[in-house]
């Protein structure tokens, strides 16, 4: 006599006439998502959040732009194309970084939903996950930290070099190389985007536990990969 398999399912299927586990204490979760992803994100499976975590990382953010001397973002300037830029009244520095500043908050703000709205398609119904949306946002937006912790980091690299846009990227390890198509695609692939990548896909594999960080991190990964490819191209 066999008996008959069990699917172990998520943690919400498990649990789901259960009270809602407490969640871990609010910045607990912001260093947990660098040195400890995977219990971060499995004690926040069946009591899911995103907003507050999303609005301080776009503060964050914002105010990391602000602290950027006001000729750094003189390079948004230069990149408008020149037959829209006559078109244009042309703005003082300090206007421009309040809207830079303006426009990065609340961009980082929005992000999440979007990148979420992504994810939930791929893995969830393309892929067959059990998963909800919230739980797709809650792991989007924690995993945003690591990308505002790189905008502080780039503080002192972006006052220097006055460019609002600069990056630490794949690239800057390789400026020997010649410019191109492989130049430009390394210089795409931020590194504390790929960072925020990785633990994205780990987020994602603890919500269903039949799927493995590796798999689900290469698909987020590759994701991050594609747009790279597709800016070096333009």
């Amino acid at each position: 006599m066999t008996e008959a398999p069990t699917d172990r399912g998520t943690h919400a299927d498990r649990f789901a006439d259960a009270e809602p586990p407490p969640r871990p204490a609010f910045f607990r979760r912001l260093w947990m998502v660098f040195v400890q992803p995977g219990d971060l994100f499995r004690a926040l499976a069946l009591n899911p959040a995103w907003f507050p975590v999303a609005v301080f990382v776009a503060l964050v953010v914002g105010v990391a732009m602000f602290l950027l001397p006001a000729e750094a973002f003189d390079a948004i300037w230069d990149n408008v194309p020149p037959e829209q830029r006559d078109q244009m009244p042309e703005m003082p520095p300090g206007l421009m970084r309040a809207m830079g500043t303006g426009g990065a908050a609340l961009t980082t703000l929005i992000f999440p939903v979007f990148v979420a709205l992504v994810t939930y398609v791929i893995f969830v119904f393309i892929r067959g996950d059990r998963a909800t949306f919230r739980q797709h946002l809650c792991v989007i937006a924690h995993a945003g930290m690591i990308t505002a912790v790189g905008n502080v980091l780039l503080i002192p690299l972006r006052m220097r070099s006055l460019d609002v846009q600069q990056t630490l990227s794949i690239g800057s390890f390789f400026p020997f190389l010649p410019e191109g198509f492989l130049f430009e695609l390394l210089t795409a692939i931020d590194l504390f985007a790929l960072w925020a990548c990785i633990v994205t896909g780990i987020g994602l594999a603890v919500i269903d536990e039949r799927r493995s960080a590796t798999s689900t991190a290469a698909i987020v990964v590759g994701f991050l990969v594609l747009i790279a490819v597709i800016r070096a191209l333009i």
